[in-house]
């Protein structure tokens, strides 16, 4: 038992050692993702729902959004936060509840996940669907 232990501890080591959470440049993670996501996180959660039984950690990528963001954008985004503060807590709530399958197999909640990159679930803000089935959750 104690080998299976570590022999997982392991892969997910390397798993996160490997990159998962860097951002690929083909990936989104621009302002106007990150404006598309709070403006509309009821429908975009409703896509990440739609793709819950079925995500795997590669196709997870967590943005800052603070890294994202213009200047001139800023108004438009924190006035999204306060109109849709009711549907981002709904969709931490369903993140909370989000597990993944990791490169190795294995299932992982998505907020053990979320912890190795030192990001809690309450500091995500959205979530960007790509169409190529990319995930992009944007946290402050």
């Amino acid at each position: 038992m104690a080998h299976r232990h570590g022999a997982a501890a392991l892969s997910v080591l390397m798993f996160v050692l490997a990159g998962a959470f860097a951002l690929p440049a083909h990936a989104a993670g621009g302002t106007s993702d990150l404006l598309a996501a709070v403006k509309n996180v009821s429908s975009e959660s409703d896509k990440f729902r739609s793709m819950m039984s079925n995500i795997n950690a590669s196709q997870i990528h967590v943005v800052n959004a603070q890294s994202v963001m213009s200047a001139g954008e800023e108004t438009a985004y924190r006035s999204a936060l306060r109109k849709n503060a009711s549907d981002i807590s709904d969709l931490r709530d369903t993140l909370n509840h989000t597990t993944v399958t990791g490169s190795d197999g294995v299932l992982v909640t998505l907020p053990r996940l979320l912890k190795r990159q030192n990001i809690t679930i309450d500091r995500v803000i959205g979530v960007y669907i790509g169409g190529d089935g990319q995930i992009t959750l944007f946290y402050q």
